[in-house]
């Protein structure tokens, strides 16, 4: 195969595995509770795991999301039993948060599913040469600038024209 074709092949390839990561990132799990939970409640009960008696401002922060999106996300954690928020001692607007039992079985069974999963892309990864893996890792950087040039593009297009 020529580098043309395989270049087209390696981007055909990366497209397929970018859907996949997208759609493994869309799939629900218990993790080890009996409720069924979505990706973004799991990142929002691994962020309060990581970040005991968070307040929803630095919650929202964390997940790089709006103070609303927060709100609600917690909202559905506390109908599932899985977080609880309450006042901050001698505050009567500041929220913290806490995980519930249940939440926190949530939060350890997904760190063991994390650390599962990185062992395993770590042994796909492991035979390949000391350079590859360099080059790969420069390929990738060069990959993700192309990539934000092309949405800032998109977003000045879009504001330009409304």
């Amino acid at each position: 195969m020529d580098k043309i074709n395989t270049i087209r092949q390696l981007v055909d390839d990366f497209d397929t595995t970018s859907q996949l990561y997208q759609d493994l990132n869309q799939t629900t799990s218990y993790y080890g509770t009996d409720t069924l939970l979505t990706p973004a409640e799991i990142h929002t009960i691994a962020a309060i795991d990581s970040h005991p008696k968070v307040n929803l401002t630095k919650l929202a922060e964390l997940l790089k999301v709006t103070k609303g999106t927060a709100t609600k996300s917690v909202q559905k954690l506390v109908k599932k039993e899985m977080a609880s928020k309450q006042f901050l001692a001698g505050s009567e607007n500041t929220i913290e948060l806490t995980l519930t039992s249940k939440g926190q079985i949530a939060a350890n069974n997904h760190k063991t599913y994390v650390r599962q999963m990185e062992e395993q892309l770590f042994d796909i990864y492991s035979d390949i040469s000391k350079q590859t893996t360099s080059d790969l890792v420069k390929i990738n950087n060069r990959t993700m600038t192309f990539f934000k040039k092309l949405i800032m593009e998109r977003e000045r297009e879009t504001k330009r024209d409304s």
